[in-house]
């Protein structure tokens, strides 16, 4: 990144209040810890911590300037030459520096969003395209308000397509992070119960992630489930190009055919009477659409089926998500704590049995959170599931996962094989007498919980030894 503080002054409608606007801006953060020289630094009010009481840190550290809402006789720096730029609203400065800063590049934006499955679908659109094009992507959940336009400012003129990731909690966000991003395509992965404590209803979700097709432009185009009714009416109301993938012979992609093995799975895909089998090498039968959606869409981008294959066979998953650990004497450890809601728990648990085999199952599951209405019917569903699925321990961690114990028990789960806790503490002081390397252990709950806490600990205390 290279930009004049001048064009950053015009971008944010800031003023200067102490320095000059001739510096070059290399960088911009809005995390003191994170500050390199020359970058600027934007100071955000956030729930734990205001920006602005890191100001003088992020100059002495080497920022060349920073942007503020308030001074105070703290914020200002008697050092070295540095800039201080006064605006109204530091977090809509940061969204106006980005949406400025992308207007500056002519290449094709991808824009992902969708109630689940969202962040694998970015991640596999990206490593499909890298094989062509040098890619931008969101990195780990900078999907938001501040990731969004974060993520914007990485580019430089090396990218040639960038792919971003959007995500929501009540209506309008998607419009304004599409008004920053300016995609020419989107892909919609699905409308599920999520966000309800925000949004009240599915037809307000379906609302919300559409809100994504207003930006599309006329050579551009948008590719949405083709299963989901609902999407596909809402959608209706934008007048975009359209594609669908999808599992119903309908859709415009159709993943026709899924067969999973412990060393992968197999994904027939057909298109225009075309058929073309892709293998991915996890045994995770709940990704199958999500990969089909990802092919499609590079499909459709230019990219030569033979190297989609090629590039698929070195996924990875990011985060927390679906990473599986091989533990010694035949286990694994499926940490997939990065969030949680209940269609991503009951796919977790199939796939979980199905990389277990005929070895003894575990799985650890806590708190689901932001289901509104739905919160005590999803956990207790969630229970039933584990029941069906073969569960062989069940380990609920927090107050709303107790449901989750008793829908299990509810649908015929032996009482000795379910155990609930409500703290982690509690938890993993029985998991470390309990489980051992041969089992196949699987940690699942909202981001909240943050659950990979206990994955971490068993390792530490030598409970679970890496293969």
């Amino acid at each position: 990144m290279q930009v004049s503080l001048d064009f950053v002054c015009r971008s944010i409608n800031g003023r200067i209040i102490e320095g000059n606007d001739s510096h070059i801006i290399t960088g911009v953060t809005t995390d003191s810890r994170k500050v390199e020289a020359g970058m600027l630094f934007i100071a955000l009010l956030g729930e734990k911590c205001d920006g602005h009481d890191f100001v003088r840190a992020a100059l002495a550290k080497g920022a060349r300037a920073a942007v503020v809402s308030r001074v105070t006789d703290a914020t200002f720096w008697s050092g070295e030459d540095k800039t201080l730029i006064l605006v109204d609203d530091t977090l809509q400065a940061l969204q106006a520096l980005a949406a400025s800063y992308r207007r500056c590049f002519d290449i094709p934006v991808i824009a992902v969003t969708g109630s689940v499955g969202k962040t694998t679908i970015k991640d596999l659109v990206a490593l499909y395209l890298s094989s062509t094009w040098k890619t931008l992507k969101t990195q780990g959940n900078y999907n938001n308000d501040i990731g969004l336009p974060l993520t914007l400012l990485q580019l430089d003129e090396s990218y040639q397509v960038a792919v971003v990731e959007m995500g929501m909690g009540a209506l309008g966000e998607i419009q304004r992070l599409a008004a920053i991003a300016r995609p020419q395509f989107a892909l919609i992965s699905n409308v599920e119960p999520v966000h309800l404590e925000t949004l009240g209803s599915l037809e307000n979700i379906a609302r919300a992630k559409c809100e994504v097709l207003s930006e599309i432009s006329e050579d551009g185009f948008a590719l949405i489930n083709g299963d989901n009714k609902l999407l596909i009416e809402t959608a209706r109301e934008y007048s975009c190009r359209k594609y669908t993938f999808g599992c119903n012979g309908d859709c415009d992609f159709q993943a026709a055919n899924c067969t999973v093995s412990n060393a992968g799975m197999k994904i027939d895909i057909r298109w225009h009477n075309q058929l073309e089998t892709l293998f991915f090498p996890l045994p995770a039968r709940r990704l199958a659409l999500n990969i089909v959606a990802a092919a499609a869409l590079a499909h459709l981008l230019g990219i030569e089926m033979d190297s989609i294959k090629d590039s698929l066979l070195d996924y990875k998953p990011s985060g927390n998500r679906l990473n599986i650990i091989s533990l010694e004497n035949g286990g694994a450890v499926i940490n997939d704590t990065y969030n949680a809601n209940q269609l991503s728990m009951a796919a977790a648990l199939e796939t979980s049995r199905e990389l277990a085999g005929s070895g003894k199952y575990a799985a650890v599951l806590g708190d689901m959170f932001e289901l509104g209405s739905l919160e005590t019917e999803a956990h207790l569903n969630v229970g039933q599931i584990a029941y069906t699925s073969g569960v062989d321990l069940l380990i609920t961690v927090g107050k709303l996962a107790q449901n989750i114990a008793q829908g299990a028990l509810e649908a015929g789960m032996n009482p000795m094989q379910v155990h609930h806790f409500p703290t982690k503490a509690e938890a993993l002081e029985y998991l470390q007498t309990r489980v051992d390397n041969q089992w196949t252990l699987l940690f699942k709950a909202s981001r909240g919980m943050e659950l990979e806490t206990l994955v971490d600990e068993l390792f530490a205390r030598g409970c679970l030894v890496r293969k």
